[in-house]
């Protein structure tokens, strides 16, 4: 028998210029995710949980179904990348080490203090080829800081979109790092995704979520399904696609799962076998 296929939802919940925003994602998120009982993780921007840490604890004091990582403190890409969409080529270059330790650290920080979370996971801003595997000197700062799984491989071979389903999640033993697990995000991004459909398409893309979880779901692999804040309310403020998305996937089989306890059940096997 296929194992049951798995989708792991996080949002990169970074809209910090505007804390407006990120309470009514918390709002219509809490809605959507309570009342399915389907839990999720928050990778949060350093500067988002000084601004709205207070809607923060109230919902982690509320509610059980939210795991809260971190997205780095402002924003800093962990690598460059060098992004080919088939009509461009940009080049956006990523923070220094030293850049990169004091994000992770004040970040770590900032969880602790205000939400008495110690941080285990990070998403890395804009996402990477091949995640961090060609930078066992990244792996070192974010070993350092604690950090124990990663969520980095988010683009394929162009930089750019859908990363291939067959990129599951792997540990970074041969860096020298067996302890920190990679979890890709595959196939599009809901903002890649919208930006070259419309904003406005939402029946066009659950379609296409519902197509996508179709394909996968007699496969019994793991889904890294990649949102934002923003862009989740942005034309749709009741989260009414992500509500109907989740209940598909639940009635077509799909255990839904926040990263850090499917990072404790990948490492349970581990140390089982």
């Amino acid at each position: 028998m296929p194992r049951e296929p798995v989708l792991l939802i996080g949002y990169d919940v970074e809209k910090a210029d505007d804390p407006s925003v990120v309470r009514r994602f918390l709002r219509s998120v809490r809605s959507v995710h309570e009342d399915l009982e389907a839990p999720c993780t928050f990778f949060l921007l350093g500067r988002v949980v000084e601004n709205n840490w207070r809607e923060l604890w109230d919902l982690k004091r509320r509610s059980t179904f939210f795991d809260y990582e971190q997205h780095t403190y402002s924003h800093v890409l962990l690598k460059t990348v060098c992004m080919d969409d088939g009509k461009h080529i940009r080049l956006v270059r990523g923070g220094s080490p030293d850049q990169i330790e004091h994000e992770v650290a004040k970040t770590n920080r900032l969880l602790e203090e205000k939400l008495g979370v110690e941080c285990w996971g990070i998403t890395g801003p804009w996402g990477y080829y091949r995640g961090l595997c060609d930078r066992p000197d990244l792996l070192e700062i974010l070993s350092r800081n604690g950090i124990r799984f990663t969520r980095t491989w988010a683009r394929n071979e162009r930089d750019w979109q859908p990363v291939p389903f067959d990129v599951q999640p792997f540990t970074y033993e041969p860096q020298g790092f067996p302890g920190i697990v990679e979890f890709p995000l595959n196939g599009w991004q809901d903002v890649h995704w919208r930006e070259l459909n419309g904003w406005e398409n939402l029946d066009g893309y659950l379609a296409f979520l519902k197509q996508t979880a179709d394909d996968l779901a007699d496969r019994g692999i793991v889904w890294g399904y990649g949102s934002h804040d923003w862009s989740s309310i942005r034309a749709d403020p009741e989260l009414s696609v992500m509500r109907a998305f989740i209940q598909y996937a639940k009635d077509l089989g799909f255990r839904i799962l926040d990263y850090r306890s499917y990072y404790l059940e990948l490492v349970g096997e581990s140390r089982s076998k």
